[in-house]
C-alpha cells in the first residue's frame, strides 16, 4: 500500500496537502512549515524519499499510529490526529477538510480512522506500507 502526500499550500506556519492511498484521494493533511515551524527544530520532513511505514504504539498518544521509518535526522514521525500546527512535532496530521482559516484542518478523527483501517488491512494481508511526500507544484511550470 502506498500513501502519497501532495503538498499544496504553504504558509509561514504550515503546509496543507492532500493524502492519496494507492492513487485514490483519502483526506487532507497539515504538516509543520519548513522554514518557520511552530515548534523550533521540527519542520516538515524531506520530500522525494519513499519511507517505510509501520503501525506502532505511540508512547506520546497511547494509541497505534502509522510511523514513518528512517526519516533522516528524525524519530517518531507519525500520521496522527490534530487540527493546527501546534499539534505536530514534525508529524503529519490527517483530516477530512481544511480551512476556512489558514493553518487549520478539521474532522481529523474520521480521517485518522479511515487511514488506520486501510493500514490495518494492508498489514493483515502482509503488504508493505510506504509513504512518499511530494513538493508543492512549481508556479508557472510547463507540462
Amino acid at each position: 500500500m502506498k500513501i502519497d502526500v501532495y503538498r499544496l499550500i504553504e504558509t509561514d506556519r504550515s503546509i496543507i496537502g492532500r493524502v492519496a492511498v494507492d492513487g485514490q484521494q483519502l483526506c487532507f493533511d497539515l504538516e509543520p512549515s519548513r522554514l518557520h515551524p511552530v515548534h523550533a527544530g521540527h519542520p516538515c520532513i524531506p520530500a522525494g524519499i519513499v519511507y517505510k511505514v509501520k503501525l506502532t504504539l505511540s508512547p506520546h498518544f497511547g494509541y497505534v499510529t502509522p510511523e514513518l521509518q528512517d526519516v533522516p535526522g528524525r524519530t517518531h514521525i507519525r500520521f496522527h490526529k490534530g487540527n493546527k500546527p501546534e499539534d505536530s512535532l514534525g508529524c503529519t496530521l490527517v483530516a477530512m477538510s481544511h480551512g476556512p482559516a489558514p493553518d487549520w484542518v478539521s474532522d481529523s478523527k474520521d480521517a485518522f480512522e479511515a487511514l488506520m483501517k486501510l493500514c490495518e488491512a494492508a498489514e493483515a494481508r502482509g503488504d508493505e506500507i510506504t509513504a512518499e511526500y511530494h513538493e508543492l507544484p512549481q508556479q508557472g511550470a510547463q507540462s
